[in-house]
């Protein structure tokens, strides 16, 4: 990458990374601006230059989904893969655009909305500016600011509300929030007219959160649409912060309680022990699986209310899996490991159930390392630093992910069923089960097989020194509720011995 700059509808440089642009690149920014303004559900433009060099335009929309300005991201041609769009789509990308339209929205409506709802957000403000004051750098800094809470900051906090509110447990102890960084829907012109409302509502929404133990009661009916929507939302942007939240919620969360509360409800937690072919050791190791009548739209959603759920029951039932050291994993989806600050939230709530980072194993898909390669290097490198550990799942030795073994996070690899499926038909197959196995040994990592079906299979891979196994050959799934009444998973499986005597 060489620049990234942010640019007003004039195509004026408001900000620029480094460098300087020049006449090639402001005349670029110009056609940008005509192609996006003319198309408004254009996600993006792409242009190149005659030195290998391309640029990509972000559109800058304000609400209603007029164009305010443009976000040029200037690269070598060769860096931008198949999927930079959709990456350049993606959530954190959004998030950034939405607060550079609160700022350079041009509209005198915009600064009126946007100081109803630093009144709003702010309990207790009585001292309302006038209309025709102009945003101080607090105010900027204010909306700008992705991380910190208003209790760190002390001062008001625009953000967009989570389409995902934080759920409520019968479970003791502190709720798991993977989903506080805002997933902002489509900007379209429908949806503009309850969008300003959205953001100033969402901190009385969430300070009338029922406390834990206690079940929230969705609302069965929508928010009205068209003209009476938008006096609803208008009426709300403008009354004062008092602590309680509004007759109605905000529409961007009331569309997704009905359904959080029912996966919530759902939710069947199911362990899938790892069958030891070796001796030695005396850590037992269960695969989390969870079972979901009706799963949330936001495959992120469903991790963090699997994790939650997990560390809940962990938390008060400990007598019935740490007597012995005891590993759990958990696979994760591409959306999880997009969000940066996963890791930091982790490791807030293992702190606070008290649980060990060692007790706890994230698997990954092995396609997922090779099409999201630098997001899963960065989650294993924070794994590393929280103490918790990978796994790589389905493993297949593509060229992309041999350099993730040297991780010190890494503890398991799962070879793909389809090769230990046909290692005893082709030489193929069976080469390279041989070889994972092998090279576990080398880095000093644990091996094992999934979806071992026959007693020929399971007695092969005991023969090539491979950890554990997985299959039907080996015993179902069982409730997380019944791991204190289980065989010790750390003896030789009884499978294996009764194969061997045969």
């Amino acid at each position: 990458m060489h620049s990234v700059s942010v640019c007003d509808a004039q195509a004026n440089v408001l900000w620029l990374s480094e460098g300087a642009l020049g006449p090639d690149e402001h005349s670029m920014v110009s056609e940008a601006l005509e192609k996006l303004g003319a198309d408004e559900a254009l996600p993006c433009h792409e242009m190149g230059l005659e030195d290998g060099r391309l640029t990509l335009f972000l559109p800058v929309r304000a609400p209603d989904a007029s164009l305010v300005g443009v976000a040029m991201v200037l690269a070598d041609g060769k860096s931008l893969g198949d999927d930079t769009h959709e990456r350049m789509a993606a959530q954190p990308v959004r998030a950034i655009l939405m607060r550079l339209a609160v700022l350079m929205k041009p509209e005198e409506k915009a600064q009126s909305t946007l100081r109803a709802e630093e009144m709003s957000a702010t309990a207790g403000t009585q001292d309302a500016r006038e209309p025709s004051e102009p945003l101080s750098a607090q105010n900027v800094s204010d909306i700008l600011e992705f991380d910190l809470s208003p209790e760190d900051t002390g001062h008001a906090h625009i953000r967009q509300p989570s389409a995902y509110p934080p759920t409520t447990s019968s479970h003791e102890g502190v709720l798991l929030q993977f989903t506080d960084e805002p997933t902002e829907p489509a900007i379209t012109p429908q949806a503009s007219a309850v969008a300003p409302a959205s953001i100033a509502a969402a901190p009385a929404a969430v300070a009338d959160q029922p406390p834990a133990g206690r079940t929230a009661t969705a609302p069965a009916t929508r928010e009205p649409s068209g003209k009476a929507a938008s006096e609803s939302a208008s009426k709300t942007a403008n009354e004062p912060a008092t602590g309680k939240a509004p007759s109605a919620p905000p529409p961007a969360v009331v569309s997704e309680l009905p359904g959080q509360a029912a996966s919530d409800a759902g939710l069947l937690l199911e362990i899938l022990p790892y069958a030891k072919l070796r001796p030695g050791g005396q850590t037992r190791r269960f695969q989390v699986l969870a079972r979901m009548a009706a799963p949330p739209r936001d495959p992120a959603v469903q991790d963090a209310l699997v994790l939650q759920r997990l560390m809940s029951w962990l938390a008060s039932h400990r007598s019935a899996w740490n007597t012995q050291p005891t590993g759990f994993t958990v696979s994760l989806s591409i959306a999880t490991l997009e969000d940066e600050r996963f890791a930091q939230k982790l490791a807030a709530a293992l702190n606070s159930h008290g649980i060990s980072a060692d007790s706890l194993g994230f698997e990954i898909a092995e396609s997922l390392c090779t099409q999201r390669r630098a997001h899963v290097e960065r989650f294993i490198a924070q794994c590393e630093k929280v103490g918790a550990w990978v796994v790589i799942d389905s493993f297949g030795f593509d060229a992309q992910t041999v350099p993730l073994l040297r991780s010190k996070a890494l503890r398991l690899v799962k070879i793909d069923p389809k090769l230990t499926g046909a290692a005893l038909k082709d030489k193929l197959s069976k080469a390279m089960v041989v070889a994972a196995v092998q090279a576990a040994k080398v880095l000093g990592i644990h091996c094992a097989a999934q979806k071992v079906d026959s007693q020929a299979a399971l007695q092969w891979l005991t023969a090539i020194g491979c950890d554990f196994a997985q299959g039907a050959v080996l015993g179902r799934t069982h409730s997380l509720d019944s791991i204190g009444n289980l065989p010790d998973t750390t003896a030789v499986t009884e499978h294996l011995r009764a194969s061997r005597a045969e």
